[in-house]
């Protein structure tokens, strides 16, 4: 390393990055049917339901549809939820934990 500089690794530079321009999950819970079918994503998840899990894809493409579910937290927890379906259930529910602890209602975030 030269004299002067800095160095900073990649990871740490991804950090700095999502700490100063912010990386939360779409907010997609302040829907009470959507909070209740993520609700429902979880339990399926969790108890590695592929029934369950269907059922609430399905229910999560139909809230998109009628416009209750943004594009983009349809694609966030469609992610997780082909997750799930090649099997890895417990990265799955981890991703999913990570975006319900990242909602905010309304009166909590600054729009």
């Amino acid at each position: 390393m030269r004299p002067g500089r800095l160095l900073v690794s990649p990871p740490a530079t991804a950090m700095l990055c999502l700490v100063f321009v912010g990386c939360s999950p779409p907010q997609v819970l302040d829907d009470e049917e959507c909070f209740s079918t993520v609700d429902a994503l979880w339990t399926a998840v969790t108890a590695r339901s592929p029934e369950l899990l269907e059922q609430t894809a399905a229910d999560l493409a139909r809230l998109r549809d009628a416009g209750s579910l943004s594009e983009e937290g349809h694609a966030a927890l469609e992610k997780i939820i082909d997750a799930a379906r090649s099997g890895e259930w417990e990265p799955a529910a981890k991703r999913l934990k990570t975006f319900i602890q990242g909602q905010r209602r309304k009166s909590e975030r600054a729009d």
